[in-house]
C-alpha cells in the first residue's frame, strides 16, 4: 500500500537523493540497535529508541517518496491526544507493565513475544520502568504515524464520487468509541493487541508486493505470540485478506497454507508443550526473581493468571466480576450501531457482486462477527474486544478501497449522496463520540458511566 506514489503528490527527493538518505538510515538503524542491545544506561538506550523510531518513519516516507496534508493534519490530531492522555511513569498499568517482563527466556507464556522482544534490547539485563514506558511511547508514535499514512494517502488519491465516503469513514474511524485513541488512554497504553493492529497495518503493506508478502506468515506467527486471544480477531483478519488474493496468483495459495499451518502448529504446540518450558515452579518463585530483574510495580495475582493460570481460572475470575458486567454490556451497546452499519456495508456489497468467488468473499466479514461471539463468553474485557471487532473492519474497508474493488466502489458511492445530506450531523454526532470516548479496558469512557449512572438514578427516582 506504500508502494504506489500518487502523480498529485509532490516527489520529496530524486531517485539518487533517495538512495543515499536510505542508506545514511539503514546505517543509523543498525547502529541504533547496537546501543540498544549492548548499552546499560537509559541515557543512551532511551535516545537511541526515539532515534530507531525516527529513521523507520523516515524511511517509510522516503519509500513512497511522498506527505500530503492529511497525513501531517491526522498524525498532529492523534499525537495532541497521546500528549494529552498517556500517563506518567508512576502511572503506567502495571498489568500491561508486566508483559514486557515475561520473555521466552522463562517460559513460553500465552503473551511472551514484546517480553522477548524488550528483553533482547536489554540483552538480558535489568528493564527499568522508564525504557519499558518509553518502548510503549516510541510504539504507540509509530502506530499513529503508520495510520496517517494510510487515511491521507487514500483521502489523497480517492475519486471525487467516493471522496466523501472515504472521508467519512476516516472521521468514523478517528472519533469513534473503537477508534485507535483507546490505545493512548492510560488505562491501555501498550495494551499488547496495539502491537498486533500495528503488525496488520504492516500485513497490508506488503500483502501485494511480490516478494515482501513471504513476511505475512511471520507477521501471523508474531501476532499470535503477541497474545493468544488474537486467535479470535487479528488471525481470522489475516486469512480474509489472504482469500480475498487467492484468485489473483497460485503464490497467495501457498501463503495462504503457509500462514495456516504457521498459525495452528504454533498453536498446538503452545497447548501441549508451554508448561513444560517454564522455567519457575511458579509464581512465588518467579516473583522473587523479577525483583532484581526490575522496577515495574506488579502484584503476585497479576504474575501467576499471565504465566501460569490454568484456563478454568480464567473462567472463574470472569465469574468472580459480574459487577463488570454493566460496563461491558454498555461497551458493546455503544458501538452497536458501528456493527450495524458494516454489516449492512457488506450485505450489500453481497448483493451487488456478480462472482460466486466474491459472493463468499463480503460473506466472511459478517461471519467474523459470529466468531468473535465466544470470547464474551471467555473472558470479560469486552471493550478490548470490541475495539478490535470495530478496526478490523476499518481496515478491511480501507484495503478494498485501495485495491479499487469494483463492487465496494460501487456500494460507497451510493452511500455518498446520504453522507453529502447529512454532513454536518455526521460532523456533530463524531464531535461527541469524541468527547465522550474512547473505550477503556472493560467498558465505556468515564463521561458515558456517569451518563448512564446518572440515568439509572434519574429512573430510579421516578420509579
Amino acid at each position: 500500500m506504500l508502494e504506489a506514489v500518487s502523480t498529485e503528490d509532490k516527489t520529496l527527493y530524486s531517485g539518487k537523493t533517495r538512495f543515499r538518505l536510505m542508506a545514511v538510515l539503514f546505517f543509523l538503524v543498525l547502529c541504533d540497535l547496537f546501543c540498544l542491545v549492548f548499552f546499560r544506561t537509559n541515557l543512551i538506550k532511551i535516545p537511541a529508541l526515539y532515534i530507531f523510531t525516527a529513521c523507520i518513519m523516515y524511511l517509510i516516507i522516503l519509500y513512497k517518496n511522498s506527505i500530503n496534508k492529511y497525513e501531517v493534519g491526522i498524525f498532529s490530531f492523534l499525537f495532541v491526544q497521546l500528549l494529552a492522555m498517556a500517563p506518567k511513569f508512576d502511572n503506567l498499568n502495571s498489568l500491561v507493565a508486566n508483559s514486557f517482563l515475561l520473555s521466552y527466556r522463562y517460559g513460553v507464556s500465552s503473551r511472551g513475544f514484546l517480553g522477548t522482544v524488550v528483553d533482547f534490547l536489554s540483552n538480558g539485563e535489568f528493564i527499568s520502568k522508564y525504557f519499558v514506558w518509553h518502548f510503549i511511547f516510541c510504539s504507540t508514535v509509530f502506530l499513529i504515524f503508520l495510520i496517517s499514512v494510510y487515511l491521507g494517502y487514500l483521502i489523497k488519491n480517492s475519486k471525487d464520487d467516493i471522496k466523501p465516503f472515504v472521508l467519512f469513514l476516516s472521521l468514523l474511524l478517528l472519533t469513534c468509541f473503537a477508534s485507535p485513541s483507546t490505545y493512548l488512554t492510560a488505562q491501555n497504553f501498550g495494551r499488547s493487541e496495539m502491537y498486533a493492529l500495528i503488525y496488520m497495518l504492516l500485513l497490508v503493506a506488503v500483502i501485494d508486493n511480490q516478494y515482501l508478502k513471504w513476511f505475512i506468515p511471520l507477521l501471523a506467527l508474531f501476532t499470535i505470540s503477541t497474545h493468544l486471544i488474537l486467535v479470535f480477531f487479528y488471525i481470522p483478519f489475516i486469512f480474509i485478506l489472504l482469500f480475498y488474493k487467492l484468485p489473483e496468483k497460485k503464490s497467495y495459495i501457498a501463503l495462504f497454507f503457509v500462514s495456516f499451518v504457521v498459525v495452528v502448529s504454533s498453536f498446538i504446540l503452545y497447548l501441549l508443550f508451554a508448561k513444560q518450558t517454564f522455567v519457575f515452579p511458579d509464581a512465588v518463585a518467579f516473583l522473587e526473581y523479577l525483583k532484581t530483574k526490575t522496577d515495574i510495580e506488579f502484584l503476585l495475582f497479576d504474575i501467576h493468571m499471565i504465566f501460569f493460570a490454568e484456563f478454568h481460572e480464567h473462567l472463574l475470575g470472569w465469574k468472580d466480576r459480574v459487577s463488570l458486567m454493566f460496563k461491558g454490556n454498555l461497551s458493546v451497546l455503544i458501538n452497536l450501531p458501528l456493527i450495524v452499519l458494516f454489516a449492512y456495508f457488506w450485505i450489500s456489497c453481497f448483493l451487488q457482486e456478480k462472482q460466486r468467488y466474491m459472493k463468499i468473499f463480503f460473506v466472511l466479514p459478517v461471519l467474523l462477527f459470529i466468531y468473535h461471539i465466544p470470547v464474551f463468553f471467555l473472558f470479560y474485557d469486552f471493550a478490548r474486544w470490541m475495539v478490535m471487532i470495530i478496526l478490523i473492519q476499518f481496515v478491511l474497508i480501507f484495503y478494498l478501497i485501495y485495491v479499487k474493488n469494483n463492487t465496494v466502489l460501487i456500494v460507497a458511492g451510493r452511500m455518498v449522496p446520504i453522507i453529502n445530506k447529512n454532513w454536518w450531523y455526521i460532523i456533530v454526532a463524531c464531535a461527541i463520540m469524541l468527547f465522550l470516548g474512547p473505550v477503556l479496558i472493560k467498558g465505556p469512557s468515564h463521561r458515558i458511566m456517569h451518563i448512564a449512572e446518572g440515568f439509572l438514578d434519574l429512573l430510579k427516582f421516578v420509579f
